[in-house]
């Protein structure tokens, strides 16, 4: 219970300077927060909670509460409220329990003023178990004078005698009342800002800070890391002298001071500023918010600044006579001699680690590009060994390019062979090759070309394809090569349409195609004769083409039973997982495909089971037409290149050269039942 003599505590200094202390240097609740959690550090605190309000509205309060050693009252006199009492000048550079002191200036504990007006204290002392309790408001403390000597009378709410029996309840807890926040910031991403201004996980393992149930992380870095160096040094990289442990590198400085430092890069750009450049701490807490060491423009690698991050423990600027810290400990004052050691070593490290990072990830691309696009690696191999060393040489200059990322730096590579292997840019791609870096206005013309370069080359598939077509067309209706225009079709499924050009001829289910067969008894059938079947795969999806002796008009008894083949060969595919077939589409090609109108319903009623009918001659008529459509996409993707576009008018001057000729009847081939187009992939 209180004293009969009723105890009071004076602020000596006072006014306008609080403003200046609190308001104008820790406007921010994570940095007004701070200064309340390092007080509790210097106080031996073991444990911080912090209890951020769900709202802004009616009486709500932020609270930082922490065990500490506590105060009697007059601790709370003659330290506390002594604005500027420099602790370490009198002797306390340690903590009772041995931890070095974070405070230094006096002024860290009105850092709750940056957010509210009123700091309500109540403390406990570990030592006499006496409490007190009271309360400043930076509204009555307020005067006109900067400086005022005139003892101030602080609001006693309450004190308690020393009492041994509540030392256990030993502790403070500041209560900021009348918010002057806009904003509640969430706890989780509250705990993770916080975490960016302590260095809890190596020097701080008997010191836990939660915010609202919250334990502060370990590692607040919000993306994966590519690079971690030190550990990711290679021979002949590693600084002279240094150590490694636990992923820290440990080096001396010129002046003789000690060093920690751990920086990392990650695979993509850092997008929040706080967590780009490198933070320097001394002991728990940060001194230096994240920057780059003053580094200026020119430097190799410089792009990867935005993929940096990480930390330097630099334990000995707190200990100087020199005070090189700003007030607020979130900058260096890095004019001071002091410091001059420390920020020219941080500006050679950093200049050795983003060169390491640019050739790094150039090498990593170039070596992901193989694993990932493996043709290739075959088709670089089938060039001579100088013109493999000049695209090799080019392709890695491409990947130093930090802006490309890796799927557009696949898409140009790809592009910047298929150009070399057709003769064209080999003056472009060979200065490219011998660049250092590659030039701003080779790789814009290097893109533009790109482009072109994929369009001409598909659309020069697509012209060779439609003249093999077409000619395939002319022997057809000339009853020629029936058995090799199969054999092509069953070696080039592309002849059947654009959208079956990932299938490839699947032998492994010879044994349950026999089965199917012989149960339908097609191969009974004397109208089968010479029939051949193709079996197709592409995943998980099959395709069954059964061609019909040419000559023969087709009935209900054919159709019946190249329907039941299907069926029975689905139903034993599908009892046997283990093949991981989910589909299974058929394909009859036969002459004479009969016109009354029971049959065409017969057909309509397969094509909705994906059992599909052609001609023989309407099978490449409709994969030309097909192949024109797609050729017509191809030359839409690049309008302003002749090149392309002359190929365009080369593959519709054949189809209506064919018609002229009377070889097919028109560019629309019927197809009886559904498309088959709708069925498959198109080529890649």
């Amino acid at each position: 219970m209180a004293t009969s003599a009723e105890p009071q505590l004076f602020l000596r200094f006072h006014g306008r300077i609080l403003d200046s202390l609190g308001i104008q240097m820790y406007q921010s609740p994570v940095a007004a927060v701070a200064e309340l959690i390092a007080n509790a550090w210097d106080a031996d605190a073991k444990v911080v909670t912090v209890t951020l309000p769900d709202r802004l509205d009616g009486a709500v309060e932020l609270i930082v509460e922490d065990n500490g050693v506590g105060m009697t009252l007059e601790e709370c006199q003659n330290f506390y409220l002594n604005v500027g009492r420099n602790r370490r000048a009198a002797g306390a550079a340690v903590s009772p329990s041995g931890r070095p002191v974070l405070g230094r200036k006096g002024i860290g504990k009105f850092a709750g003023f940056g957010i509210a007006d009123v700091m309500h204290v109540e403390t406990v002392s570990g030592v006499t178990g006496e409490r007190t309790v009271f309360e400043l408001d930076i509204r009555e403390l307020r005067s006109d004078s900067y400086v005022d000597v005139t003892p101030r009378p602080v609001t006693m709410i309450d004190h308690d005698d020393a009492d041994p029996t509540r030392t256990a309840q030993q502790g403070t807890t500041i209560r900021l009342r009348q918010l002057k926040l806009r904003t509640v910031r969430g706890a989780e991403a509250f705990a993770k800002h916080m975490a960016r201004r302590f260095n809890l996980a190596s020097q701080a393992a008997d010191f836990v800070v939660t915010v609202n149930g919250f334990p502060l992380p370990e590692d607040v870095e919000p993306f994966p890391v590519q690079f971690d160096f030190p550990s990711d040094y290679e021979d002949g990289e590693r600084p002279d002298g240094m150590t490694v442990s636990g992923g820290w590198g440990t080096e001396t400085l010129p002046d003789g001071n000690t060093v920690r430092w751990r920086i990392r890069f990650s695979n993509t750009p850092i997008g929040a500023e706080e967590f780009r450049g490198v933070s320097v701490f001394c002991g728990v807490k940060i001194a230096q918010n994240p920057f780059f060491f003053n580094l200026s423009g020119g430097l190799g690698g410089q792009h990867g600044q935005q993929y940096l991050t990480g930390k330097v423990e630099a334990d000995y600027l707190d200990r100087l006579s020199e005070d090189v810290i700003t007030t607020e400990r979130q900058r260096i004052n890095w004019e001071e001699q002091d410091a001059a050691a420390l920020l020219a070593w941080g500006q050679e490290r950093l200049k050795q680690l983003l060169v390491i990072w640019k050739d790094r990830r150039a090498r990593d691309k170039v070596s992901r590009l193989d694993a990932r696009v493996e043709p290739f690696s075959d088709r670089l191999n089938r060039l001579p060994p100088s013109e493999r060393d000049t695209i090799r040489k080019a392709l890695v200059r491409i990947a130093q390019v930090e802006a490309i990322d890796d799927a557009q730096f696949g898409n140009l590579a790809g592009a910047v062979l298929t150009a070399w292997e057709g003769g064209r840019l080999h003056g472009l791609i060979d200065d490219i090759s011998r660049m250092d870096q590659l030039e701003e206005g080779a790789l814009i013309h290097l893109l533009a070309e790109a482009h072109v370069i994929g369009a001409l080359h598909m659309a020069e598939i697509v012209d060779t394809r439609v003249g093999i077509i077409r000619g395939l067309e002319r022997r057809i209706v000339d009853r020629e090569l029936e058995n090799a225009v199969r054999d092509f079709i069953a070696g080039n499924p592309w002849l059947i349409g654009p959208k079956w050009e990932t299938f490839r001829i699947e032998t492994s289910l010879n044994t349950f195609v026999a089965e199917a067969l012989e149960q339908s008894q097609i191969d009974r059938d004397p109208d089968w004769t010479g029939r051949m079947d193709l079996v197709l795969r592409s995943g998980d999806q099959l395709l069954v083409v059964e061609f019909m002796r040419p000559g023969l008009t087709v009935d209900r008894d054919h159709l019946n039973r190249f329907r039941q083949y299907i069926q029975i060969l689905r139903a034993r595919l599908a009892g046997n997982t283990q093949l991981a077939i989910r589909q299974v589409t058929g394909l009859l090609v036969a002459d004479n495909l009969s016109k009354r109108p029971d049959i065409m319903l017969e057909i309509e009623s397969l094509g909705r089971d994906d059992m599909f009918c052609q001609e023989w001659r309407s099978l490449l008529a409709s994969a030309r037409a097909q192949w024109e459509d797609f050729m017509d996409a191809v030359a839409d993707g690049a309008p302003d290149d002749p090149r392309v576009q002359a190929l365009r008018s080369s593959a519709t001057a054949s189809i209506v050269d064919d018609v002229e000729d009377g070889a097919v009847e028109d560019g629309t081939a019927e197809t009886f039942g559904t498309p088959i187009t709708e069925v498959g992939q198109s080529p890649q």
